[in-house]
């Protein structure tokens, strides 16, 4: 029987650090080789002091180029023969196709983790048509294979039934990547009215509408502060990061950047705020909601999983200013009713969200596939 499982992500040096758990008990299994377009060096960085191998692929994280994934599609089942590897494992839309290609050549079963649909479709307009008008028959194409497909909420469950990407009696639905409530205790909630962003800090995620609420908020709260904290991504040059620097050299807003230590960094904000746009189910929220800390995030799909509005968070409309804005201020003039969110985060994270019952349905399943082989 083979052995191990090829994980693949656009995300290498920072998988360890989101999903520990989940790789762990991967391990047991016959080992992981984590596969990913970032450099050998900060790949293995960030894995191989787990055990974990690493191969960086010739691709870049986002735009797909025919002859780099034909160059990837290579390289990844010659690994997989060498290694026996029994299963492929991916995240994210973007390389799902690229993983069914490699599994059908190499014989093996292949597990697609959709969390998150990605630009693909939150891009409006024609060009958003036209995109998805060209990608979509690929996607579908290559999804015939999928041996499972798993979704972290209804919305993009449905969304796949209804452009028949995948067949759907191989469908499966999980809470989300899940949170270990050991690694993320509860804090006592700041008095300080500090709010706080974690995640790319794109325009995706909603950070200019939540930069432009805050300052909305400071004109009433001029005391209120944001903490910042994730990769830049694709803001250089625009309005929203003169608007962040603007924010930051009046000290009102910190960005600290990628940061490693993030239990420390829910400690210290009063609310988390996290307005994107779509999700799988977003990871920071159910952090966040494990260190007892109410949650604004926006009715869209994935984060509506998330909040129940009014009881552990409020639901914003995505892309929506003046509700964003009223929101925050809700929670700087209400601090019972912040309190009594934060502590309706944890009970949902406790029950809802644990970690370990989220990777003992994936594991189940992957085991199953592997034993298919």
């Amino acid at each position: 029987m083979s052995e191990g499982i090829a994980v693949i992500s656009a995300c290498a040096h920072r998988l360890y650090l989101y999903r520990p758990e989940l790789l762990d008990e991967m391990k047991k299994l016959g080992g992981v080789t984590v596969f990913g377009p970032e450099p050998q060096e900060a790949g293995e960085k960030g894995l191989k002091p787990h055990g974990i191998g690493y191969v960086s692929l010739p691709l870049e994280r986002r735009r797909a180029d025919p002859f780099a994934e034909t160059k990837a599609k290579a390289l990844i089942v010659k690994t997989v023969r060498e290694r026996n590897i029994g299963l492929v494992y991916s995240y994210g839309i973007r390389f799902a196709p690229l993983a069914n290609n490699c599994a059908k050549a190499a014989g093996i079963p292949c597990m697609n983790v959709i969390n998150g649909a990605g630009n693909l479709f939150i891009a409006k307009g024609i060009k958003g048509a036209v995109k998805r008008a060209l990608i979509l028959p690929y996607i579908r194409y290559s999804l015939r294979y999928s041996s499972r497909i798993v979704f972290q909420n209804d919305d993009d469950r449905d969304m796949f039934r209804a452009l028949r990407l995948g067949r759907s009696d191989r469908y499966m639905n999980v809470n989300g990547s899940g949170v270990n409530t050991a690694r993320f205790p509860v804090f006592p909630l700041p008095e300080d009215r500090v709010f706080g962003f974690l995640g790319r800090v794109n325009p995706e995620k909603g950070v200019d509408e939540l930069l432009r609420a805050f300052k909305n908020v400071l004109a009433v709260y001029p005391d209120s502060r944001l903490l910042i904290a994730g990769e830049s991504d694709g803001i250089a040059g625009t309005p929203t990061e003169t608007l962040l620097n603007g924010l930051c050299e009046t000290g009102a807003a910190v960005y600290l950047g990628e940061i490693s230590d993030t239990p420390e960094f829910f400690k210290k904000i009063r609310c988390f705020v996290f307005p994107s746009y779509r999700e799988g189910t977003p990871r920071v929220n159910l952090e966040a909601m494990s260190c007892g800390r109410p949650v604004i995030t926006t009715d869209a799909t994935g984060c509506r999983e998330t909040v129940t509005d009014g009881v552990n968070g409020i639901l914003v409309k995505p892309r929506d200013v003046e509700t964003l804005t009223n929101a925050m201020l809700r929670l700087c003039e209400n601090g019972e009713e912040a309190a009594m969110m934060g502590q309706n985060s944890r009970k949902t994270a406790e029950i809802k969200f644990n970690v370990h019952d989220i990777n003992s349905e994936l594991i189940a399943s992957v085991k199953e596939l592997i034993q298919r082989t």
